[in-house]
């Protein structure tokens, strides 16, 4: 697994708890970041089991029944990369995470469709590359100023959010900026 360490593993399904996200993640020596986990925090906080669907546009009939092909002279490997063109990170994913990769064709259908992950808790703070927290939602009113000291205004990562959406969430950022500053430029002339 070391020589994919810091790929990205594309186009998976990802499912915690009642939370599913679709997307892209990056494969760490100890972690998994990028959009796809993100979406999951809350999840993944309360120890919910992680699973991750290598392949989310086949169902399992049609991988069950794309395993019952010929196979040639390909091994079980290469027949997994031709035939379902699934990528090396795939792969290995699938031999670290399933060994003994199953030999019935559902069985290994299922194991691609819902492989578990081996979930031992968010990253420290200080290896995090995104956090949850801050001002809580209750505690603004539709300004984003704080109820309990009029005049503050919040914006930004400082609120109370999930990081879904990736790219360190500048649109958010900006939207949430440039609407506290408007609101408050009208406190200020109002008071």
């Amino acid at each position: 697994m070391q020589k994919l360490y810091s790929q990205p593993i594309k186009s998976v399904a990802l499912t915690a708890g009642g939370y599913k996200s679709r997307g892209e993640v990056i494969l760490g020596k100890r972690s998994l970041e990028g959009s796809g986990i993100y979406t999951l925090s809350p999840a993944l906080r309360e120890r919910r089991e992680l699973f991750i669907d290598l392949a989310p546009n086949l169902t399992i009939a049609h991988i069950a029944a794309a395993m019952q092909r010929p196979k040639g002279k390909n091994n079980l490997l290469n027949f997994l990369c031709k035939t379902l063109r699934l990528p090396p990170v795939k792969i290995a994913l699938l031999q670290e995470l399933a060994r003994p990769l199953p030999a019935d064709p559902a069985a290994l259908a299922r194991a691609i469709k819902s492989l578990p992950l081996a979930y031992t808790g968010l990253a420290p703070l200080d290896e995090a590359i995104s956090t949850a927290g801050g001002v809580r939602w209750q505690d603004l009113n539709a300004d984003l100023m704080l109820n309990r000291l009029p005049s503050v205004f919040w914006a930004g990562e400082m609120l109370d959010w999930e990081a879904p959406m990736g790219c360190y969430l500048i649109n958010a950022c900006l939207t949430t900026g440039a609407w506290a500053g408007d609101h408050a430029a009208n406190y200020v002339a109002q008071n």
